[in-house]
């Protein structure tokens, strides 16, 4: 039978639209694909530092050598928290000062360090650095206040010693928490006045009675005993001269 005229020629029918699509698609060159970037851990803060009591702590930078209410209550640094010293503290408020470089104020015009002899033994060049972060308090007086706390204490009494001299820091020995907790009271209590108060009032024109408070602030030497003294040797000459029997 005769060819149809829609196959005549060898020709072919149209293909779909959907078709002719998936065909494109074949032939359009592949999009190059990113590789996987690893994920970036989120960077991490270091937790902050609990101040350990009893340790010394690196100075804040509000670095503080005053306060308003030094001249009615002893202040106290806050790393200064559980020293034993301030349960003793009776006639005197305490109040806490952060950032304050010296350990006390006694007052506006005097700074304390505080160092005990235990501590000192066990990190030596600790008072070294307070004693260099107080040397910018121009302060009419400063002072070491030193809780002797060991058995034997020469060696580490000489450390301190030397230091509190070379420093030109008044030096003051307590060996009781109770006493170091009465000088800071005293120190306080005393702000105003000047070192001729606590010093004894010699009687003016009486040489014998000016030798016999010379020789009776000597330990173990009382009153009657200086007098006998000024009677046998007369004159504190007689004595440096006398022999030793």
């Amino acid at each position: 039978c005769p060819l149809s005229a829609g196959s005549a020629g060898g020709a072919q029918e149209p293909m779909s639209s959907a078709a002719a699509a998936s065909s494109e698609a074949r032939h359009q060159p592949r999009a190059q694909q990113q590789p996987p970037q690893p994920l970036q851990q989120p960077e991490q803060q270091p937790p902050p530092q609990e101040e350990q009591p009893g340790e010394p702590q690196p100075d804040r930078p509000n670095r503080l050598f005053t306060h308003p209410r030094a001249a009615h209550a002893i202040i106290a640094a806050t790393r200064q928290r559980g020293n034993p010293i301030l349960g003793c503290v009776r006639s005197t408020q305490v109040e806490f000062a952060e950032g304050l470089v010296p350990d006390y104020l006694a007052g506006p015009e005097i700074v304390v360090l505080f160092i005990s002899l235990r501590f000192h033994r066990l990190h030596p060049e600790y008072l070294k650095r307070r004693i260099e972060a107080t040397k910018k308090a121009r302060r009419r007086s400063r002072v070491l206040l030193c809780r002797v706390d060991v058995e034997h204490p020469e060696e580490q009494l000489e450390s301190v010693t030397l230091q509190a001299f070379e420093a030109k820091l008044s030096l003051v020995l307590a060996w009781t928490d109770a006493e170091a907790a009465a000088y800071l009271e005293t120190l306080h209590r005393q702000q105003n006045k000047g070192a001729e108060a606590l010093m004894a009032k010699l009687p003016q024109g009486d040489k014998r009675a000016r030798l016999a408070e010379v020789l009776a602030s000597v330990k173990g030497v009382n009153r009657t005993d200086a007098s006998r003294i000024m009677d046998r040797f007369g004159s504190l000459a007689g004595v440096a001269r006398a022999a030793e029997e």
